[in-house]
């Protein structure tokens, strides 16, 4: 698992989508939970931040979800790796993260 790529995340008989946010020096240690974003096909509320993936990325069209931040602990539940976000939305969702965290 790597930072910019979407997985598909198997979680109490569901599945999601996530992208994975954490630095890829946590995520190379296994007892080091991976943090990630969920990716939502389905448009969401005004108020909700979010963040629309572009056609060069994998599931275009939909959305990740700023405030929906997911811890990884089990990496066994990752199953379906749909490829990298560009550069380009990675750093939009960067972006997105810091204003809603109020970080410099």
């Amino acid at each position: 698992m790597r930072r910019e790529q979407v997985w598909t995340l198997v979680r109490g008989g569901g599945l999601y989508r996530v992208l994975v946010i954490s630095s890829d020096e946590y995520n190379r240690v296994d007892v080091i939970p991976a943090w990630a974003l969920t990716v939502l096909r389905d448009v969401p509320r005004k108020e909700q931040p979010s963040f629309r993936l572009g056609p060069d990325d994998p599931l275009p069209g939909a959305y990740v979800r700023i405030p929906s931040v997911y811890q990884v602990l089990d990496r066994t539940a990752l199953r379906e790796n749909h490829g990298f976000v560009s550069h380009v939305t990675m750093n939009a969702v960067e972006s997105a993260l810091r204003g809603f965290l109020e970080l410099p």
